[in-house]
């Protein structure tokens, strides 16, 4: 008779006690990564716009001006009625006439898809309190020095929060833009631009 051998590895019931402990334990953490989650969505796109802008400036240098960076009304599937929400992505374009809108014969020169699940909004900030003023629905231009207004306003923040979250909320960020080009980057939609 040969020798007897033990066999190696895990039971049936051994395995489905292990599948609910786990099961368990990624529904307890699942609900915490939903704060990192937005947090990382609200940075990339503050990431986006800012690149966007020290793009449309070093072009505007390089063209003599005439750069414009506009909200895109609608673009993949997306529609906003806010005239302030950038939510639907935006470009920058070489405006001939620098009439601020984009005409049929000029030339796209960078296209951003909208974000996802993050609210973006343009204000005006007032230069003394450094609080938002008012909501800006005109394109952001950019002239031969490299300096950037909306609405002859030099001063104005993007205010970016988790879709369908308020301004207060932990993970919100905001893009505080000078007209000289220094754009600083606050952890708060709240917080005044000084």
């Amino acid at each position: 008779m040969p020798p007897f051998r033990s066999a190696r590895g895990f039971t049936a019931i051994e395995l489905m006690v292990t599948v609910a402990v786990l099961a368990v334990l990624a529904a307890i953490a699942a609900p915490s990564f939903t704060p990192l989650i937005e947090r990382w969505r609200v940075r990339q796109v503050s990431e986006e716009l800012q690149s966007t802008l020290f793009f449309a400036r070093s072009e505007a240098l390089k063209r003599g001006g005439g750069i414009t960076v506009i909200r895109n009304d609608s673009q993949d599937g997306c529609t906003i009625s806010d005239t302030d929400a950038w939510n639907c992505g935006w470009l920058v374009f070489a405006d001939k006439n620098s009439n601020g809108a984009m005409d049929k014969d000029e030339e796209v020169l960078q296209q951003t898809s909208p974000p996802s699940r993050v609210k973006v909004k343009l204000t005006s900030i007032n230069s003394s309190t450094g609080q938002d003023s008012g909501s800006l629905t005109k394109p952001i231009q950019v002239d031969r020095w490299g300096q950037l207004t909306s609405n002859s306003t030099s001063f104005f923040a993007f205010r970016l929060t988790p879709l369908g979250s308020s301004n207060a909320e932990a993970s919100a960020s905001s893009l505080c833009v000078s007209g000289s080009g220094r754009i600083k980057r606050l952890n708060s939609s709240t917080i005044a631009c000084t």
